[in-house]
This record gives C-alpha cells, structure tokens and sequence, in this order.
C-alpha cells in the first residue's frame, strides 16, 4: 500500500478524493494578483466560474509552498507509508518544485521514507486519470516500485483533447503557440485542442462549437484507429467546466461509438473540469481524456 497525493487541477471532486483516500494539494488563484485563494476551500468551483464569466476577468494561478506539500507527506512517513506524489505539468506550474523540494527536507529528517514525484505532464482529466490508474494499483496491491515505474511510462502516452470558446485565457497565459493564437484570432474560429507534454496543441479548426466539440471527439478516435489500439484497453472520461448536459452528450456519442464505458459510468468517478484548468481554458471547456490501463504496461 501507498499513500497517493496530488494537486487540485486533476479535476477530482473533493469528497471523491477523499472517499479514495486522495490528499488534494490547493493551488492558489488571483484576480488582481494581491489576494490569493486556495482553489476549492477559500475558493469553490462554481464562484470561479461565475466571476470569469460575469467580470470578465483573467485570473492567475500559484504553485501550492514547500510546507503545504511538507504536511501532506508527514502523516504518510511518520507511518512508514511510501508516496507518491503525482502533480500537474511543468510546463504549467512550478507544483513539482515544489512537491521536491519538500520531499528532499522530509527525507533529511526521515532517512527511510519514500517519496516519488512525478511529473504528469497533464493537468484537468489526463492528470485525474493517471491518478485513478495510481488508485486501481493501490487498490489491486501493485508493489510500490512497479507501481511508480508504471506511472512513470504512463506519463508519455496518456492525453487529453478538448475544445474552449475563446483562446483569450490561453493567449493570456502564453501556452499556445504565436503562429496558431494569431490564425485563429484573425478568422474568428473555434479550436480544438489537445495536450503534448504540457503544451497545448491545435488539432482542428471550426466555425461553431458543435462542430469544435465534434473534432474533439473525431480526433480522439483518430488516436485509436491510427496506433490500432482497443478503446477497452484505456480508461476514458469526459469531463466540461460549466455545460453539463453537452458534456453527457459527449460521453454517450464516446461510448456507443468505442463500445466502451466511460470510467464516470462504471463506477464513481467525479471529476470537472477544475478553476486551474480554467485560468488557462475559460468557463466553457469540455474535453476527452485518456489514459492507458495499467495492465496494458505490466
């Protein structure tokens, strides 16, 4: 057994981490970069979404501290618990720093414990599912080196495609790249998008969002038929920031089409898409993540 610990942009529900026995790290958010929230207990979901929609404002997000990492992993150790620590990507956050630093103070004093940092390279439902894969290890008694190599590789194939409805967080933030952020501010079109060792990608190019939602779920199956993949031997789950009923939509059209259950349809499985992931994608991201099953790498 394992303790797991990750970060509040994996789009976990707070009571479904807990049911899981998952330590949920808060980033911090700012909308005037003076006062800082922690995402979900200073600052809930819903009034993140509401303030970027009514104020039209961009916020910003911090690296969780040193110490908030140092008091999540004492508890664990002073138990002999080996963890692992699964944080949002570094193209993204400064998390894993932080998640290390911490894990190397904690090991001066504690010279036996066990702490692994791994950077997902994801965030929003790809990092959510990496840890779920972590989960089903725990769970199923996966030794904790095969475990945390298993994680490792998963980190390289796992991703997560989705569609926004303005590239203006995404430009503020600087995560897409001058040529496509210019192209599609000039022609006025919808994106979608996927995530590539933390950098945002452009897959197609719409004109309505019905057919950007479209995109994301054709190019979703494209990443099967091409590498010849059985949908069955990946976990899936659809997740929205704020449209819940295109989000349900979504998922039926992934399952009837793959033959295969989302993981949010198998069993409970919460996840929305989090405040940190909407600095960068706005209210109105809606998105397709995936992740290979563990067995597929024993």
């Amino acid at each position: 057994m394992f303790k797991i610990i990750t970060d509040t942009a994996c789009d976990f529900l707070m009571d479904y981490a807990a049911s899981v026995d998952v330590t949920l790290i808060p980033l911090y958010i700012t909308f005037d970069g003076e006062t800082y929230y922690k995402d979900r207990t200073e600052l809930s979901t819903d009034e993140f979404y509401r303030r970027i929609t009514e104020e039209k404002i961009y916020p910003r997000t911090s690296l969780p501290s040193v110490q908030d990492y140092i008091d999540a992993y004492l508890p664990a150790v002073k138990e002999n618990i080996p963890i692992v620590t699964i944080c949002l990507s570094t193209a993204l956050s400064g998390a894993v720093n932080s998640a290390r630093m911490a894990a190397q103070q904690v090991m001066e004093d504690y010279p036996d414990a066990k702490i692994t940092v791994i950077n997902s390279q994801f965030i929003s439902a790809a990092e959510g599912l990496l840890v779920y894969e972590a989960i089903r290890m725990n769970r199923d008694n996966i030794p904790y080196e095969k475990a945390v190599s298993i994680l490792q590789k998963m980190t390289d194939i796992g991703t997560v495609y989705f569609t926004i409805g303005s590239l203006d967080y995404i430009k503020k933030g600087g995560r897409l790249g001058k040529l496509a952020s210019m192209v599609t501010g000039i022609l006025n079109i919808r994106p979608s998008l996927f995530l590539k060792n933390g950098e945002v990608n452009v897959s197609g190019l719409c004109r309505t969002r019905k057919k950007s939602v479209a995109n994301v779920f054709e190019s979703c199956k494209k990443y099967f038929i091409s590498r010849n993949i059985d949908p069955n031997t990946y976990d899936i789950s659809v997740a929205s920031a704020t449209t819940p009923d295109e989000c349900d939509e979504l998922r039926r059209q992934v399952e009837e089409d793959f033959k295969i259950k989302c993981v949010e349809s198998r069993e409970r499985f919460d996840l929305r898409v989090s405040s940190i992931t909407g600095v960068h994608t706005g209210p109105t991201t809606i998105g397709i993540g995936i992740m290979p099953k563990y067995e597929t790498l024993m």
